[in-house]
């Protein structure tokens, strides 16, 4: 599989959704970074290259080509490939020990669909608009 940048994430979730919505146009235009949805052919492929633990998160994933990051630190991998201001935030929040960040990291994901659900009209909606772009 070639090295290439990769975030996965819960395509169903509002909250997901709208981050990636607002990290896209963010991203810096040297950086090739695909965000793909957990659900889709192309997601299953790359879980199928990474650790079962990895494999069993319902949650953000980025993967770089050769390793999987999850939770805090996959937010943050995305995170250090955003332009200014957002990227310098990066080395401030991982000096935060891992397990205290993805603590938070867990509390903020297991409210999301509750504070942040998207439709699914909205979900056909947002596709088909995506299809007619094509």
């Amino acid at each position: 599989m070639p090295e290439k940048n990769v975030v996965l994430f819960d395509d169903g979730c509002g909250f997901c959704r709208r981050i990636v919505d607002f990290a896209q146009p963010k991203i810096r235009s040297t950086i090739a970074l695909d965000f793909v949805p957990l659900l889709s052919e192309e997601a299953k492929e790359i879980l199928e290259n990474l650790p079962l633990q990895s494999q069993q998160v319902d949650s953000l994933i980025f993967f770089n080509g050769r390793k999987g990051y999850i939770y805090s630190s996959a937010a943050l991998k995305c995170l250090a490939k955003m332009k200014l201001p957002f990227a310098v935030w990066t080395p401030l929040v991982w000096i935060i020990p891992r397990p205290i960040r993805d603590f938070l990291y867990r509390r903020v994901a297991k409210s999301r669909h509750r504070f942040f659900r998207q439709d699914l009209e909205c979900q056909v909606e947002q596709t088909e608009q995506e299809m007619q772009q094509i």
